[in-house]
């Protein structure tokens, strides 16, 4: 009878010690990954959720829908983003907040709390940058050779040139509306970085702020699973300390649809002329800072 008494008190004093170390370690965690918010993150957090995540999946590929190439460095073919569209980047891959600074929480919130909608490059039918057109949930079409990839998007009618070999395509004297993407190849994973760019662009609906001085980083790479649904892993990162107080990275994937190699049109421009179009968005110009 003393040894189990014994033997449980000794359990009893272990227990303690570990649930102990188990709350302390709980509390460290939670500092960690809870810092308090900045004042930029308590504006942003502060402003109305967007809307919720919508998901619109297509139907699965026909059996004898055609695969892309075994070759991991060829991505030729048809793909489409046919995740959740994001409407507002909340969250980044690691489920933390964008680092906004207080720059970057001042323009995201001027533009969800607009009564009004500001004029940006999606509302007036203009390819809205490699970012935010990668998240909508249309297909686009990469064409590959040894210098470069041209990727063809069904919305919007955008392109985006990569460069492969940079000594056959010199750097232009002007900047470009995309900007200027040089790729390289690190094992079998595609690293991409976009930079120059003319003009701003918006990262999401929202407006989330991207500056032209900004640079996007690219890491592809493709994934075949052997369930005849191979996709694109691509990971994001967003280097702009025009509104961030450092680099963050959103993670996405894009689907292998050949059955919508054949591009539907894209019918976005006013239909000028057409009694039952509405051209007037309400559309405005957004204020400087």
């Amino acid at each position: 009878m003393r040894l189990r008494t014994a033997l449980s008190a000794r359990q009893t004093s272990l227990w303690l010690a570990v649930a102990s170390q188990l709350a302390f370690c709980d509390s460290a965690l939670a500092q960690f990954t809870h810092p308090p918010l900045s004042p930029a993150l308590q504006t942003v957090t502060g402003l109305r959720p967007p809307k919720p995540l919508d998901n619109r999946q297509p139907p699965p590929l026909p059996a004898n829908a055609p695969m892309p190439s075994a070759d991991p460095h060829d991505f030729s073919g048809t793909w489409m983003h046919i995740d959740d569209l994001i409407f507002r980047n909340v969250r980044d891959m690691y489920a933390l907040y964008p680092p906004f600074n207080d720059a970057g929480a001042k323009v995201l919130a001027r533009r969800v709390k607009s009564k009004s909608p500001y004029i940006n490059a999606s509302a007036i039918c203009r390819p809205p940058g490699q970012f935010w057109q990668l998240d909508l949930n249309f297909p686009f079409h990469i064409f590959q050779s040894k210098l470069g990839m041209e990727w063809v998007f069904e919305e919007f009618h955008g392109t985006w040139n990569v460069v492969l070999d940079p000594r056959a395509v010199p750097v232009p004297k002007e900047k470009a509306y995309m900007g200027r993407s040089e790729g390289h190849w690190e094992g079998d994973t595609l690293v991409v970085e976009t930079k120059d760019f003319a003009h701003d662009f918006w990262l999401d609906a929202d407006g989330t702020p991207f500056s032209a001085s900004g640079k996007l980083t690219y890491r592809i790479r493709k994934v075949n699973t052997g369930d005849r649904n191979p996709y694109l892993q691509v990971l994001i990162t967003i280097d702009d300390p025009t509104y961030y107080t450092r680099p963050w990275t959103v993670a996405r994937r894009y689907h292998w649809r050949p059955n919508r190699a054949v591009m539907k049109e894209y019918n976005c421009e006013e239909q000028i002329g057409d009694p039952s179009v509405d051209a007037d968005a309400g559309l405005i110009p957004e204020p400087k800072d």
